[in-house]
């Protein structure tokens, strides 16, 4: 098997399990046994005590200090940022209409990587970028009959910073592995995601099914953590250009995954605006990958 068919099995393994994310947030918050603000900070702390497990085991160094800065845009984006914003929202929207507006998370990631990194865009993608934003604005818009809902406003909020995250995390990780990365992101938020889990845990743990358990160590260790381990190396093995084009699968295993664990309907207007923005920005970064 050569390198560039084993990265792009790395990176689906990664999608598939981030896309299970919103799906599986939805099942830790049924029955409000677990606050919207315990799920996430929690689930931050889990994968920070599994990042501090993996880099003693493997005897890591600390991070060079190129990496400080990145690290610190990774843990405002996807310890912070993404997670906590998603999973507030998810508390009163579906898990379908919460992915749908995150279909243009990749674009906001490619938007902010390379104003970042001073790297200049073809006008196609901008046009591309723009236009998908404006589509999914404009769903939301519609859903929410010529309104914008806060729900809404908190999704949108989270592609930016979750597009930070992620951008931030790419240029991490020319210093360090992708795991590496991600565990010293959760470990620099620790400070502020312990106090809080403590200070908003359930009051009877024992009343919490266990459903919402495996939900939230799944939240923990796989979406929060392990999920990054596939993905980055899938990256590195199978070239950003080509592995980062199975990210646009998430979208659709996304409402897959909501309408077979959650029973959500999924509405043609939905399908509809998914099946566009994945198309734009599929343009977008052929555009892109071509200059």
């Amino acid at each position: 098997m050569t390198p560039s068919v084993r990265g792009l099995m790395l990176g689906a393994l990664g999608v598939l399990i981030f896309s299970l994310t919103m799906p599986v947030t939805k099942i830790a918050l049924s029955g409000d046994l677990m606050s919207a603000w315990f799920i996430w900070s929690g689930r931050a702390v889990l994968a920070a005590v599994a990042g501090i497990a993996y880099l003693l085991l493997a005897n890591k160094k600390p991070p060079p200090r190129e990496a400080w800065w990145p690290l610190i845009g990774t843990t405002v984006g996807v310890v912070f940022g993404w997670p906590l914003l998603n999973t507030i929202a998810l508390q009163w929207v579906s898990s379908s209409h919460s992915a749908v507006i995150n279909g243009i998370l990749p674009l906001a990631t490619a938007v902010i990587g390379a104003t970042l990194n001073r790297e200049r865009l073809p006008r196609a993608f901008w046009a591309c970028a723009a236009v998908g934003t404006g589509l999914v604005c404009g769903y939301a818009w519609i859903r929410a009959s010529g309104g914008l809902h806060i729900p809404d406003a908190l999704l949108l909020a989270g592609v930016f910073l979750g597009g930070l995250g992620y951008a931030c995390g790419a240029i991490a990780t020319k210093y360090i592995s992708g795991p590496e990365a991600i565990s010293w992101a959760l470990i620099f938020g620790l400070p502020i995601t312990l106090p809080l889990m403590l200070s908003v845990s359930p009051v009877s743990l024992t009343a919490v099914p266990v459903t919402g358990w495996l939900a939230f160590v799944y939240l923990g260790l796989m979406s929060q953590w392990i999920g990054f381990f596939f993905w980055y190396r899938g990256l590195l093995m199978g070239g950003i250009a080509k592995v980062s084009q199975v990210q646009l699968l998430q979208l659709f295993l996304t409402l897959g995954f909501s309408s077979l664990l959650l029973g959500e309907s999924l509405e043609p207007m939905m399908l509809l605006v998914a099946a566009l923005t994945v198309g734009l920005i599929y343009f977008g970064r052929r555009t892109k990958i071509s200059t």
